[in-house]
């Protein structure tokens, strides 16, 4: 091929002189220049030589092209690392509701007030109370062995049973009153205009509901029993602030609990 090229070349330049070109590149010159015109015939193998060598050419750099823009993807790798950021994008989502509900005053899970909700509501309705001269009572609601059903039945049924509790207490006060989620298996409820015979009758009738309350164990179809204890105090009668009054119910709740639970108790 080397020769080919150099004898075209040379004549291609005019060095078509026999005694210059030597044999070997002349017997190129004359057998691939019979039977044409000598200028076409070797600008036609020119042509001939250069367009292989440039589709050639293209041709590998067609093939480095579509290397470049193929990566190696792993596809694998590629959808574990989306599923983690799919479990933290939903972790976050948990968090932020979470938050919302607390900054909006709302418990999650049994859609009362929280207790930070409850703690403002009390404090203002307290210093009304004061204010305006009439009676307000605090009553205490604690779920019976709530902890030992979460451990027995799962904290799903535990779960269930304090959305039921909840709706009960919600249920057995007026439009006027505020119950709420105090904490863990604990609820509360202020009830307005209502001294301490009133509000010993109204935990009676939360503490009869509950007692009624019908949940059935998942794997055996059997009620599971439920009780509550309840306990109240009242203003004016045990304090005039919000943490004398909180603290008053609570020694209540202690005395319920000692007996037993699933009574009411008036605090002392």
């Amino acid at each position: 091929m080397d020769i080919q090229r150099a004898a075209i070349y040379e004549h291609l330049a005019g060095n078509t002189n026999p005694a210059q070109m030597g044999n070997e590149k002349l017997e190129v010159v004359n057998r691939q220049s019979g039977g044409l015109g000598m200028k076409a015939r070797i600008t036609q193998m020119l042509q001939h030589i250069h367009g292989g060598a440039n589709q050639h050419n293209r041709q590998q750099q067609d093939w480095q092209m579509h290397k470049n823009q193929t990566p190696s993807v792993d596809y694998e790798k590629l959808l574990r690392e989306k599923d983690r950021e799919i479990d933290r994008l939903r972790h976050e989502l948990s968090n932020t509701q979470a938050r919302l509900q607390e900054m909006m005053g709302s418990d999650l899970l049994t859609q009362l007030p929280n207790r930070h909700a409850f703690k403002d509501h009390l404090t203002h309705s307290l210093k009304r109370a004061v204010r305006l001269g009439y009676s307000l009572s605090l009553m205490l609601i604690d779920i019976d062995c709530l902890r030992e059903i979460n451990v027995k039945y799962g904290h799903e049924i535990g779960d269930e049973v304090l959305i039921e509790v909840s709706k009960i207490l919600k249920n057995s006060v007026r439009e006027i009153d505020m119950p709420a989620r105090w904490g863990g298996e604990e609820l509360v409820a202020v009830l307005h205009e209502t001294d301490l015979e009133g509000a010993a009758t109204v935990a009676e009738r939360v503490r009869r509901k509950v007692a009624m309350l019908e949940i059935k164990d998942p794997r055996t179809g059997k009620l599971i029993s439920l009780t509550a204890s309840l306990a109240v105090a009242a203003y004016p009668k045990h304090s005039c602030d919000p943490q004398g009054l909180l603290e008053a119910a609570c020694d209540g709740m202690i005395e319920a609990k000692a007996k037993g639970g699933n009574v009411v108790v008036v605090a002392v």
